[in-house]
C-alpha cells in the first residue's frame, strides 16, 4: 500500500488498529504489536504501513522509512533498528543511503562523461566522412565535365561508357552523401541530448 503524502499522512497512533491486532509492552516498556489472527508480534506498527513512507527516497527530512526505528540508550546513545532485517546500527542510515546515492551519481556521471566523449569521437569522425564524400563529389563532377567535353569530339564506344559509368558513381556518390548528412544530424541530436545530461548530473 503507498505510503501517504505530507497532506494526508497522520500519526499510527491516530487510527485504529487492523481487526486481530493488539498493541502490548515489554518488561522494558518498549511497545510491540500481536496479531491474534496470525498469533505472531511485531515490532512494527501495522498502521506504519499506511503512514510511513517506504523507502529512503521517499523520506522528507528526518523521516525514517518503515521497519526502521531510532532508539536511545544511556551506555550507547542514539542507535538504529531495522525490524524488517533484524539488524541494529550506530550509523545513521539516512547518511549512509545519501552517501551511496552521492556515490552511485559520481559513477554514474563518470560513465555518462564517458559515453558523451565517445558520442563526440564519433561525430567528428561522421564529420570527417562527410566532408570526404563532399570532395569526391567535387572530384566526380569535374571528371564528368570533362569526360562530356570529352565525348563531343570524340563519338567512340569507350568513351560514352565511362561517362555512364562517372554519371553512376557521381548518383552513387550523392545518395551516400545524403546518407552521411543524415547520420551526422541523428549524432549531433544524440550528442546534445547526452551533453545536457551530463550537464544537469554535474549541477
Amino acid at each position: 500500500m503507498p505510503w501517504l503524502s505530507d497532506a494526508k499522512r497522520r500519526e499510527s497512533s491516530e487510527l485504529p488498529l487492523p481487526a486481530g491486532w493488539e498493541e502490548a509492552r515489554d518488561y522494558d516498556g518498549r511497545v510491540f504489536f500481536i496479531d491474534h489472527n496470525t498469533r505472531q508480534t511485531s515490532w512494527i506498527d501495522p498502521r506504519d504501513r499506511i503512514t510511513k513512507p517506504l523507502t529512503f527516497a521517499d523520506c522528507v527530512g528526518d523521516e525514517l522509512p518503515l521497519g526502521w526505528e531510532e532508539v536511545y540508550d544511556q551506555q550507547v546513545g542514539v542507535y538504529y533498528i531495522d525490524h524488517i532485517n533484524k539488524t541494529t546500527q550506530i550509523e545513521n542510515p539516512r547518511t549512509q543511503w545519501r552517501q551511496e546515492q552521492e556515490r552511485m551519481l559520481k559513477e554514474y556521471l563518470v560513465v555518462a562523461q564517458e559515453a558523451l566523449e565517445a558520442k563526440k569521437q564519433m561525430y567528428r569522425i561522421k564529420q570527417q566522412r562527410l566532408e570526404l564524400a563532399q570532395q569526391e563529389i567535387l572530384l566526380f563532377r569535374e571528371a564528368s565535365e570533362d569526360n562530356r567535353s570529352l565525348s563531343s569530339t570524340l563519338s567512340s564506344s569507350s568513351s560514352k561508357y565511362d561517362f555512364s559509368q562517372i554519371r553512376d558513381e557521381v548518383t552513387s556518390r550523392r545518395e551516400r552523401l545524403s546518407r552521411l548528412k543524415q547520420e551526422l544530424a541523428q549524432v549531433k541530436q544524440e550528442l546534445q541530448f547526452k551533453e545536457m545530461g551530463v550537464e544537469t548530473l554535474q549541477e
